[in-house]
């Protein structure tokens, strides 16, 4: 069978949360060929920024992950605010508030971050000759920041010690502006 598209037929709201909206959909595919149920998180999107030090090394933070469980070393990221705000605007604020740096910052392009059931548009940024900020937190946001080489990145990611989605994505479309020694 080729590639299909599909309408909603209708929709019933499973939940509406401060960060997600959950639906069950019932759609019908190929114009009403056959239909199908379908379970979507709708998302406003997030912004992540991979930022790169005057020395050439990644600022990362390393916060707990309530759903995983564990700790993940990640880059500076956060939720769009509100529906409509600019991403590079999101990226700015993260940056400043998880890693206390401020710099000019390079879109790379985005992601979806698990299209099959979601669509969390995650904009993707590098940012360089950056400025001592301000952190500030949200007041249930703790982290650690740690900085690393990109050659350690490389081997921490072989060494499945980075998993977090978001930072193997800004990592790969960032090599360009990565020095390697």
């Amino acid at each position: 069978m080729s590639i299909s598209t599909e309408t909603l037929i209708a929709r019933k709201e499973i939940m509406k949360g401060r960060v997600l909206h959950v639906t069950l959909d019932t759609v019908s595919i190929n114009g009403g060929e056959r239909t199908a149920t379908r379970e979507a998180v709708w998302h406003h999107g997030a912004c992540a920024v991979l930022p790169i030090r005057d020395d050439g090394k990644i600022i990362f933070v390393r916060q707990y992950r309530y759903a995983t469980g564990v700790a993940m070393l990640e880059i500076p990221a956060g939720k769009i605010e509100r529906d409509g705000e600019a991403p590079e605007l999101c990226a700015a604020r993260e940056l400043e508030e998880e890693a206390g740096v401020t710099g000019e910052i390079t879109p790379l392009g985005f992601i979806y971050t698990s299209p099959g059931f979601c669509n969390e548009k995650l904009y993707l940024y590098v940012a360089q000759n950056l400025k001592k900020g301000s952190q500030h937190l949200d007041d249930d946001e703790f982290l650690n920041i740690e900085v690393y080489t990109p050659q350690e990145v490389e081997t921490m990611i072989e060494r499945n010690e980075i998993v977090d989605a978001k930072t193997l994505a800004a990592f790969a479309k960032a090599r360009k502006y990565l020095t390697f020694r």
